[in-house]
């Protein structure tokens, strides 16, 4: 199970696990992670799947955007700017489980087109994750870090 402390805060969707369905994009985060990680030459970038159940999925208390409208931009300047979790006000002062949506490049007002974003972002939502699989294992064509 995800452990949502280690998680980077102000992201696009605020604190959680973010996947994607897209084996390209996952691969590009996993090269990031790898290079921000500097002059270790042990990492190996490595994109995990994970296959979760609609019924289950459907339970959670989700907030999806399918393109990047006003009110996707003022959750995502929130979320960057550490207010109140997913802009959620009383009686429901607690995050979404799920966020769905694009992916920003924060902080221009773009998205990249063709990529996407699902941040699970409480322990109810975490609990249901299965073990994973190794999707795809990067390799070392420059005898650098290894990356996709």
């Amino acid at each position: 199970m995800p452990n949502l402390s280690l998680c980077r805060p102000f992201t696009d969707f605020g604190q959680g696990f973010y996947v994607t369905t897209r084996l390209h994009q996952a691969k590009q985060w996993a090269n990031a992670r790898v290079r921000r990680r500097g002059g270790r030459t042990t990492l190996t970038a490595v994109v995990i799947q994970f296959l979760l159940d609609r019924d289950w999925l459907a339970s959670l208390d989700t907030l999806a955007f399918v393109r990047p409208t006003r009110e996707y931009w003022a959750l995502v300047t929130d979320c960057r700017h550490r207010f109140p979790p997913h802009q959620r006000l009383l009686p429901h002062p607690a995050p979404y489980d799920v966020v769905y949506g694009p992916v920003s490049l924060w902080p221009q007002l773009l998205v990249i087109g063709d990529c996407d974003q699902i941040s699970f972002h409480t322990r109810r939502a975490v609990s249901g994750f299965p073990q994973p699989t190794i999707a795809a294992t990067g390799n070392r064509p420059d005898g650098g870090d290894l990356i996709f």
